[in-house]
């Protein structure tokens, strides 16, 4: 017989995922506002590159966490897909925060 846990193990996987993307958004944010803080472009650039990175990683933790959005995991599956909303909406806020001039792309 298969056990509860064996059934599990991917929505953990998933959950796992989901909650890593949601600190990587959180860093790249920091990064970006420190950049900016320090006025440095080049270290405006990567961390532009670091949300752009961690926007596709909210994104991909969102839909797997899609696939097991029903009701036997709903409650902590919801709780973690709002979460990933979130950082979604805050990547996008801060990378429209602030655009990099055109001398420096």
């Amino acid at each position: 017989m298969t056990n509860t846990n064996q059934h599990q193990q991917p929505v953990q996987h998933a959950i796992d995922a989901a909650d890593h993307a949601i600190l990587q958004a959180q860093d790249a944010e920091h990064k970006l506002q420190v950049a900016i803080t320090e006025s440095n472009p080049h270290a405006i650039q990567s961390a532009q590159a670091a949300i752009t990175q961690a926007k596709h990683q909210v994104h991909q933790a969102h839909e797997q966490l899609q696939t097991f959005n029903n009701e036997q995991f709903g409650q902590q599956i919801q709780q973690t897909m709002e979460q990933l909303t979130q950082a979604s909406q805050d990547l996008d806020a801060n990378q429209n925060k602030f655009s990099t001039p055109k001398q420096i792309r």
